[in-house]
C-alpha cells in the first residue's frame, strides 16, 4: 500500500511540474492548418500535448515547466501562421 500511495505522489508531483500555455494563432483557414500547427507545437522541445481551435483562433499548450512560450510562437510563425502568447 505504502509503494502505491508514494507512486501516486510522485506521479502529482510531476505533474505538476507542467504549465499550460495559451496562445492566439492567426491565418488558420481549414482543418489542415489546425493539423499543422499542432503537429508543428509538438515538436517543440518541452512540449507534451497541444490542443488548437480553428473558429478561435487559440491554441492551449501543456508543456514541462520552463518551456518558453516564445519558443512555440516561434515554431508556429516558421510555419506560416501568426502567433502571440496568451497574457
Amino acid at each position: 500500500m505504502k509503494k502505491v500511495l508514494l507512486s501516486l505522489v510522485a506521479l502529482v508531483a510531476v505533474s505538476s511540474a507542467d504549465q499550460l500555455v495559451k496562445l492566439n494563432v492567426s491565418g488558420m483557414t481549414c482543418p489542415a492548418c489546425v493539423k499543422n500547427v499542432k503537429g508543428t507545437l509538438n515538436e517543440v522541445s518541452g512540449v507534451k500535448e497541444s490542443s488548437v481551435y480553428l473558429k478561435e483562433g487559440k491554441a492551449e499548450v501543456k508543456a514541462s515547466d520552463g518551456t518558453k512560450p516564445e519558443a512555440m510562437c516561434d515554431a508556429v510563425k516558421k510555419a506560416g501562421y501568426g502567433c502571440s502568447v496568451t497574457k
